[in-house]
């Protein structure tokens, strides 16, 4: 599994509601700028509240790549061990 970084800006009201619905593992101020790491069933994230009226939320998530065929084809035919 891979985990994989993803944000996205969003407004002010979008981040009061995403604040809302994650429990805050906890918060810190810089100047105008706030910012929360939350936890909910799905994983973590961390929300920033920016002076413009505008938020940023950052997401981790667990990527799971697809499954491989590991089947090796010799000679035109399967062989017994990869079937």
């Amino acid at each position: 599994m891979k985990r994989e970084l993803g944000w996205r800006t969003v407004s002010r009201e979008e981040l009061a509601q995403h604040l809302q619905d994650v429990e805050i593992l906890s918060s810190e101020a810089i100047g105008e700028t706030s910012a929360y790491r939350c936890r909910k069933d799905n994983g973590e994230s961390i929300a920033v509240s920016l002076p413009n009226d505008m938020g940023l939320i950052i997401e981790v998530s667990l990527r799971i790549p697809q499954t491989l065929d590991r089947r090796r084809i010799r000679n035109g035919k399967e062989t017994a061990e990869n079937k």
